[in-house]
């Protein structure tokens, strides 16, 4: 009764080593599941990896453990740094932008996307990712600067001095740097400064300018050897027409291109997009005849840059000329004639101002030296008559009273237009306002004028002539 058949026991064990089977496959599957995740995690695009790691994560984990997400955004963003130093500005970017999607008020995260877009000439986008960093930390000097700097390469002066009171009011350092920048029409340089290392820039800054004067000139006075230099070259702006042509290329393109918002040409046969504003025509050439032996385009192709069309560079003249408006400049400065001959001046013209930032300069045009007077982009010419002035004559003559002056009268004219003296009187004294505003009076011997042994001496405005016994 004790000995119990095998028979009996063969459904058993068939039946356990059925159920043990199945649990042992189920725990192998699952081992390999994760090692097929972890490889590839390991191995995905940033997208990717992000993806895969908030699947990996239970949805109540990833709603109580925030501090997981800030580790990973770091981790992007220094993976982003260590790309954009090796020169890997695509792979950087990816980097940057899942950093932001975990931590999108990180303010360096924002300005680091902003620096490699700028690096990629997209200073569109940077201004954008510029702006947000400024709003996230409005105290942000670094934000702020380059701010500025991306608002001036694209054209947004406004706003670009806007950020440089902004500095000046956060009495950063970092505000020479960007009035620097608003003062330099080398607008390709003021691009590569957009990414520049801020760690060095400790100069003190300026002082404040007003409201309305934006960034100031420089105080030295150009020597006239640089205002000679000035006078004979010219640098592209916004606006300006450009004639390139490849001399000796069979191709039948276009040979114009206007230089765009940004101070950009589009040279296709180049490489696309490149900065010229700033530049002279010879730097263009030269710049562009460069890159076309980098790219093994057309290597024995010459290639001319002229202006077509002149925009970029102008003055406005208004007042006593004939033609009065926008006058564009084809150099750097140029002489006030030059300008006036365009403009037609009226003869009843006396007096120019030149209204320059804050600052005017009055002028006459009796003076030959006002018509050399070398003017620049966006000066207001100012074209005005002379006031009335007069001088006064009494004593002992005919007709005494005021009387209008002219520049170049003389006593003895003045005493023969108001009819002469009584008698045979002599004398006669001038009375001319010195410079610590007192009078002083000079006498003179009308018959030693007349005799030619002393000289007729030249009135002024405002002379006081008494003709005396």
């Amino acid at each position: 009764m004790k000995v119990i058949s095998i028979t009996l026991l063969v459904p058993f064990l068939i039946v356990s080593a059925s159920a043990a089977v199945p649990q042992s496959l189920d725990g192998q599957r699952a081992e390999a599941e994760k090692r097929n995740s972890a490889s590839a995690f390991a191995t995905a695009t940033p997208e990717k990896a992000a993806a895969t790691m908030a699947k990996s994560q239970p949805k109540s984990d990833l709603k109580s453990e925030p501090v997981d997400a800030n580790e990973s955004a770091q981790k992007y963003y220094r993976q982003g740094l260590s790309l954009a130093e090796i020169g890997k500005l695509d792979e950087a970017l990816v980097a940057f932008k899942e950093s932001l999607k975990l931590r999108p008020d990180d303010v360096q995260a924002n300005l680091s996307l902003g620096v490699t877009l700028a690096k990629k000439k997209a200073f569109r986008e940077a201004l954008e990712s510029f702006k947000v960093a400024v709003r996230l930390k409005r105290d942000s000097a670094e934000a702020h600067f380059r701010l500025g700097m991306a608002s001036q390469v694209l054209g947004k002066r406004n706003q670009a001095i806007d950020e440089y009171k902004r500095l000046q009011e956060l009495k950063s350092p970092l505000a020479n740097k960007l009035n620097e920048a608003l003062r330099n029409s080398n607008l390709a340089s003021v691009a590569d400064g957009i990414g520049a290392d801020l760690s060095s820039l400790t100069s003190k800054p300026e002082s404040p300018l007003s409201a309305a004067a934006g960034p100031t000139e420089p105080t030295s006075t150009p020597s006239p050897s640089e205002k000679t230099a000035l006078t004979e070259i010219y640098r592209v702006g916004v606006g300006d027409v450009l004639d390139i042509r490849f001399l000796n290329s069979t191709n039948n393109r276009s040979t114009l291109f206007t230089v765009m918002a940004g101070g950009f040409i589009d040279v296709p046969v180049a490489g696309g997009a490149m900065v010229v504003a700033g530049l002279t025509p010879d730097e263009i050439q030269s710049r562009i005849s460069n890159e076309l032996k980098r790219r093994a385009v057309e290597k024995n192709s010459a290639v001319s840059v002229g202006i077509r069309q002149y925009v970029s560079h102008s003055v406005m003249v208004t007042g006593l000329v004939g033609n009065p408006g926008i006058r564009f400049l084809r150099r750097e400065s140029v002489p006030l004639y030059v300008v006036l001959a365009e403009a037609q001046l009226r003869n009843d013209a006396g007096r120019v101002s030149i209204l320059r930032g804050t600052s005017t300069e009055m002028l006459e045009l009796s003076d030959p030296a006002t018509l050399n007077v070398i003017v620049q982009s966006g000066d207001v010419i100012t074209l005005t008559g002379r006031p009335q002035e007069f001088y006064f004559i009494g004593g002992r003559i005919n007709y005494a009273g005021q009387r209008p002056f002219q520049a170049g009268i003389t006593l003895l004219q003045a005493i023969l237009a108001a009819g002469g003296t009584r008698a045979n009187e002599n004398k006669a004294e001038i009375s001319r306002e010195g410079a610590n505003g007192l009078l002083v009076t000079t006498k003179f011997s009308i018959k030693a004028i007349k005799a030619g042994t002393v000289e007729d001496p030249k009135l002024q405005a405002g002379d006081r002539i008494e003709i005396i016994r």
